[in-house]
């Protein structure tokens, strides 16, 4: 069964629809390209190809790509996605997404990281399913758009691999960050049950505008080792309920055996 953010992905690609294509002309160039007479990276650099070729050009890469995620195609897949087509860089993003090639992160973080970009939705939700901690401040970002925040937060809550904890504990406590960025991370933390942030929440409770999601996250994720983290934020709120909410709550851990 497909993941519910491979899902989502699918469905942002709904613009990208593949085009009609003469059947025969398809089957034969895909078994071209899959015995090796001819090589499918290169059709997709070229300027002008058939339509039934470039489509089966772009199914005999994505076959590739999740045959050897790792092998230098996806490089050059990579390389290709700013400068071709958008219909054709759609469907390479949901190629290397569907591979979780990690080789393109880089050149995917770019394209989703740009606001001018008309694949940047689709780049961002590709990057949350190839995985790892580039993702998680991009997908942040995108949470402020209201017509994306459903989709991103569930990215966010599915999104996985090296640094992605520390990449939530970073952007959920930056000053500089938009607040519904790091709204959109504390609440993808609780649906995570990421409870190594609770420290980040306890310092994050301190700014007024990030109080009252702080309060509800740490209801949630705070375990007696965070004691000392709690104690100093309800020192230092001033808010009487936020203050209740968290001595509560440390009484509670400290009644805890």
């Amino acid at each position: 069964m497909r993941s519910l953010l491979a899902l989502l992905f699918a469905a942002s690609l709904v613009a990208a629809e593949r085009p009609i294509v003469d059947h025969a002309t398809y089957t034969a160039a895909l078994k071209d390209f899959r015995i090796g007479t001819s090589k499918s990276i290169d059709t997709l650099k070229k300027d002008k190809v058939e339509a039934a070729i470039q489509l089966a050009a772009i199914d005999d890469v994505r076959e590739r790509l999740v045959d050897e995620p790792t092998s230098p195609l996806v490089g050059e897949v990579a390389t290709l996605l700013a400068k071709t087509d958008s219909l054709t860089a759609e469907l390479l993003l949901s190629a290397l997404a569907e591979a979780k090639a990690s080789g393109a992160t880089a050149q995917v973080a770019e394209l989703a990281a740009n606001p001018q970009s008309p694949l940047r939705v689709s780049a961002a939700l590709a990057l949350a399913e190839i995985g790892g901690a580039k993702a998680v401040p991009i997908l942040a970002a995108l949470a402020k758009d209201e017509s994306l925040a459903d989709n991103i937060q569930d990215a966010l809550v599915k999104v996985a691999g090296p640094g992605v904890t520390d990449a939530f504990h970073a952007g959920i406590v930056d000053p500089k960050a938009d607040v519904s960025a790091r709204n959109a991370l504390i609440k993808a933390a609780v649906g995570r049950n990421l409870r190594a942030v609770a420290g980040a929440l306890c310092v994050a409770i301190k700014e007024e505008p990030m109080r009252l999601e702080c309060q509800k996250a740490l209801l949630k994720l705070a375990q007696k080792s965070d004691l000392p983290a709690l104690r100093n934020a309800e020192k230092s709120v001033t808010s009487e309920a936020t203050k209740g909410a968290l001595g509560r709550l440390i009484k509670k851990f400290e009644a805890a055996k």
